[in-house]
């Protein structure tokens, strides 16, 4: 491109290059490295404007038949450039104009980008996708793709996942936000060199989804798709209430969190989260463990006493199919449980006199049409409607395939009635919270009678948070109420006291050949902010609903795993540990104190350490781990079904591991802690070098170990890097702390 064709815009970080007669984009460049991340040769159209209606027909730059633009001064983050585009030669839109602004960052390797579409009239946009990133080239070996999927996950080969569609011609990848994507950002990069940055600074939490994918010569492109309020209705402008962001960096996806955490971290959902204010329930942040059963009370309360025994901590309640009709088809006559009020009522009263306490199953947003409640309420009206008007339908059951209606949580309909079975469970019947089940979602409507905009806008979050904030007013003084979500996000983080981060047992409901792993990618930036918690861990195959078809029940329910599978367990608990959650085992019984000994001293021996270094695996911030010296070992993998038992028995693979994994932690009052556990049943050295001044501990100080038992010195460190060395027992594990030296 000739350089009178050429319009830049340059930082100290990245450079960006626009042709000025099209405003196409040609160049995205991080300057240190000199990676680009837009094929220079042909140009990328950064807009495209699709419509509402049938067909694929869009709106995009080159329909335009002028172009102008002009450099941007004064406000902003840095120096800028409007590109403008008019004339489209449209009937129903005859003055439409789109403007995009693009700045850069004064301080940082990083744009803001802005578009507004003035004078669409007539023209109804379904979405707009901007910034549209197209041929971003391969990044070479080690390249990787960092997604918030609500804990997180890495994909360390993008170029199979993304290139491997049935038809030969890439696969596309979208993640919606607020919901599955817990944070505002993805990231692609290569390890050890130089990263694209993709994330919006939204405040509100507007719908949104984020796409990836990829193209049969090896490119791949990005785009922000932002889903517009009634469509179908004349406007004279639209532009979202936020910025996207595009930027560079070196690094990987620990880099980026800690470069979104900087701007998270400051936002409304921040400051207000329950954590931070004070507001959630005291016995949640003394939890040692969680014991995630189902069914009465007989198997539910008294197995969570006995672990609470031999742990010597509180042990509290996720429970289960206490309700009265079959799991995933009679949502949402939960009322009254199936072994009766006064029966249920006693069990959680057990749980109350032994100091534990229990939070029970109520899907957030299911009501199955196959009740009774669904014709005699006139439920239909308050359902989710897709854009032709009909209801919204999910199926989950596999041995009673029952469809579930997507209720609206905008309605006072649906709020209501959820709000009611909340209070009678939890002042009649005497439970300590609600874990809300699909929570952290959010859904598109179309029924313009609910009271909200179509299609896109941020109607979802307000409804749930009204829907939490009247569950919460119906209780009673001075009781304090848990809600929990399925899932993390950001927005739900003034609303929900706990979160369920189930990614740590991915291996037991994925694919191994899915090409992704879990990242710690949510707690990396809020885990001081909130409580997160959850995991699939068994020693046990899943259980069989008793409401359900009885010709597909397992001949023995909750039979014993093979011994084979140990290793996966002590992943997952060892995730759990160093990543700051709350530990979790599922479908536990007393008997298995005694059947796995190993299994249960290896998690009860974390859960102790956890709680004597709560400053860092509860309320601490994330730091980059260090890298341990081990080797990887081979660990049989158990893929079963996470719910009910499978038809055909467990899937079995392999996959290979470290040894041992760490994780870093500052505490509020500045000292370090490295969590180390080792995953092997044979005893293992564990080395790794530290560097106080990456920890910001330049100025030297004391060590001390941390394990079931107690503290003892472990040493002392200087300005200087040190190495450590670990001499962990079978299934050991660890926490050192490092303080800084008191200044006498």
């Amino acid at each position: 491109m000739a350089a009178a064709d050429t319009l830049w815009l340059q930082n100290a970080g990245m450079r960006l290059g626009f042709d000025s007669s099209n405003g196409s984009l040609f160049a995205l460049t991080d300057r240190s490295s000199g990676q680009s991340f837009v094929d220079g040769r042909q140009a990328t159209a950064i807009w495209r404007l699709d419509r509402f209606g049938p067909g694929d027909s869009s709106v995009v730059p080159s329909s335009a038949r002028r172009f102008a633009w002009h450099k941007l001064t004064g406000e902003g983050p840095g120096p800028g450039v409007a590109l403008v585009w008019s004339d489209f030669g449209l009937s129903e839109a005859p003055a439409l104009r789109v403007t995009v602004t693009v700045r850069l960052f004064t301080d940082s390797a990083l744009s803001e980008w802005r578009i507004v579409v003035d004078s669409p009239g007539a023209l109804a946009i379904e979405q707009v996708r901007f910034p549209r990133l197209a041929r971003i080239p391969p990044l070479g070996r080690g390249e990787e793709l960092a997604v918030p999927r609500w804990m997180g996950a890495l994909a360390r080969d993008p170029a199979t996942l993304l290139g491997g569609g049935p038809d030969g011609k890439g696969r596309r990848l979208e993640w919606s936000y607020p919901g599955t994507l817990s944070l505002q950002v993805m990231a692609l990069y290569r390890r050890g060199g130089a990263g694209l940055y993709a994330a919006a600074d939204d405040t509100l939490a507007y719908r949104k989804t984020f796409a990836v994918w990829g193209d049969s010569d090896g490119s791949r492109g990005y785009e922000l798709i932002h889903a517009l309020e009634n469509p179908a209705s004349p406007r004279t402008q639209w532009a979202p209430p936020y910025a996207a962001l595009l930027g560079t960096f070196q690094g990987d996806w620990i880099t980026v969190a800690e470069r979104y955490r900087a701007w998270g971290t400051r936002q409304p959902w921040a400051r207000e989260s329950r954590l931070v204010r004070g507001r959630v329930p005291e016995w949640l942040l003394r939890t040692g463990m969680w014991v995630w059963n189902r069914g009465r009370s007989p198997g539910v309360v008294p197995p969570a006493l006995a672990l609470q025994r031999a742990l010597g901590l509180p042990v509290n309640i996720h429970w289960h199919w206490w309700h009265h009709g079959p799991y995933d088809t009679s949502f949402p006559d939960y009322l009254p449980p199936r072994e009766g009020v006064d029966s249920f009522r006693a069990g959680v009263a057990a749980a109350h006199a032994a100091g534990s306490h229990a939070m029970v199953y109520m899907n957030q947003r299911l009501w199955c049409t196959g009740t009774p409640s669904w014709s005699s309420e006139h439920a239909a009206r308050w359902a989710v409607k897709e854009k032709d008007g009909r209801v919204r339908e999910e199926t989950y059951n596999t041995f009673d395939p029952q469809p579930c209606a997507t209720m609206d949580v905008t309605t006072p309909f649906w709020r209501a009635k959820y709000a009611h079975i909340a209070d009678t469970v939890l002042d009649l019947y005497g439970a300590d919270g609600i874990y809300m089940d699909q929570a952290v979602q959010s859904l598109v409507c179309w029924d313009s009678t609910h009271g909200h905009p179509v299609g896109g806008g941020n109607y979802w979050m307000g409804g749930f948070r009204a829907l939490a904030t009247r569950i919460r007013a119906a209780g009673k003084p001075g009781r304090p109420v848990l809600l929990a979500g399925e899932g993390a996000g950001e927005p739900w983080l003034p609303e929900l006291d706990l979160m369920l981060t189930l990614q740590v047992s991915q291996e037991r409901y994925t694919d191994p050949g899915s090409g992704w792993e879990p990242i710690p990618f949510f707690q990396a930036v809020y885990h001081a902010y909130g409580v997160t918690y959850g995991s699939y861990s068994s020693l046990v195959m899943p259980p069989y609903d008793e409401l359900w078809p009885a010709r597909f029940a397992p001949p023995e329910p909750l039979e014993l795993l093979d011994s084979r599978f140990r290793r996966q367990f002590y992943l997952e608990q060892a995730r759990s540990f160093v990543w700051g959650m709350q530990p979790t085992i599922a479908n536990f019984r007393a008997a298995q104190l005694a059947e796995r000994p190993e299994e249960m001293a290896y998690m009860m021996r974390l859960a102790r350490i956890r709680a004597r270094a709560l400053d860092y695996l509860l309320y601490g911030e994330f730091l980059r781990p260090p890298d341990l010296s081990v080797p990887s070992v081979d660990v049989d993998l158990s893929r079963v079904s996470i719910y009910a038992a499978r038809r055909g028995g467990p899937t079995v693979s392999a996959g290979r591991y470290p040894a041992a994994i760490a994780g870093a932690w500052r505490a509020a009052q500045g000292s370090v802690a490295i969590a180390v556990a080792s995953i092997v049943d044979q005893p293992m050295s564990v080395s790794f070098a530290f560097d106080p001044a990456a920890y910001g501990l330049s100025s030297g100080g004391q060590i001390e170990q941390i394990d079931e038992r107690g503290r003892r010195p472990f040493g002392e460190f200087s300005s200087d890097a040190l190495p450590i060395v670990l001499e962990l027992p079978a299934g050991g594990a660890y926490v050192l702390e490092f303080r800084r030296s008191r200044r006498r």
